[in-house]
């Protein structure tokens, strides 16, 4: 049985902020930390709903009742910002998948708890339209930075895919083609997933799981 980890949601909670704006904590340093967090996960949330180019510092900043000078405080511009969204994205699922890693010993079982935890965190903790795809804003030393971040995470992925090859918990495929398949979904949680849809986030990461089953365990993608 694959679990859900709870020290995953604690962690996801502890990057997005974990929060709302007002809340006190003692340490002047945590408080800051804890209120760019809550800009980082407001903003990833808006631009991956209606699209960076669509949305302003100003409703950022309404939507977190604050001033759009306060804004500035934490980041020194809207490319810098959009930047730390696509951050954030990628250190909730490095760790995601550090927890699963470290829960489960076969390489079919890391990879169905790391996307199933990863579903149930990007639907609940963060909300499916924080997933961002579209890097165009960014700086060119930006864009490279988040090429680079995907690229490794990606070879991990596929390095958990050969490593259940190897353990029979998969069976023979090509383990790039195999992590574009079950990823490309859920990088795409924010154009098909509702909160106000037919099934929970947990729900559908279910969904995913017996889909995976099936493909990686009885062999259906690319050999």
């Amino acid at each position: 049985m694959i679990k859900t980890s709870n020290p995953s949601k604690t962690r996801a909670r502890r990057a997005t902020g974990g929060a709302k704006w007002n809340n006190a904590v003692e340490s002047r340093d945590e408080q800051y930390q804890l209120k760019k967090n809550a800009v980082i996960a407001e903003a990833a949330r808006a631009f991956g709903r209606s699209g960076h180019q669509n949305v302003s510092l100003d409703e950022i900043a309404k939507a977190l009742n604050v001033t759009k000078p306060a804004l500035y405080y934490y980041f020194r511009s809207k490319q810098e910002l959009i930047y730390e969204c696509h951050e954030l994205s990628m250190r909730i699922g490095d760790r995601v998948l550090q927890d699963a890693i470290a829960s489960e010993s076969t390489g079919y079982g890391r990879i169905a708890a790391f996307l199933r935890n990863f579903i149930i965190t990007l639907t609940d903790e963060l909300g499916a339209p924080g997933v961002l795809r579209d890097i165009s804003a960014m700086t060119a030393s930006d864009q490279r930075k988040i090429r680079e971040r995907r690229h490794r995470f990606d070879l991990r992925l596929r390095h958990l895919v050969e490593e259940g090859i190897e353990d029979g918990t998969i069976a023979p495929c090509d383990a790039k083609l195999a992590v574009y398949w079950f990823m490309g979904p859920v990088v795409s949680l924010n154009e098909w997933f509702s909160a106000q849809g037919d099934l929970t986030g947990e729900q559908v990461a279910d969904v995913f799981l017996s889909f995976l089953a099936r493909a990686l365990q009885q062999g259906h993608v690319g050999a």
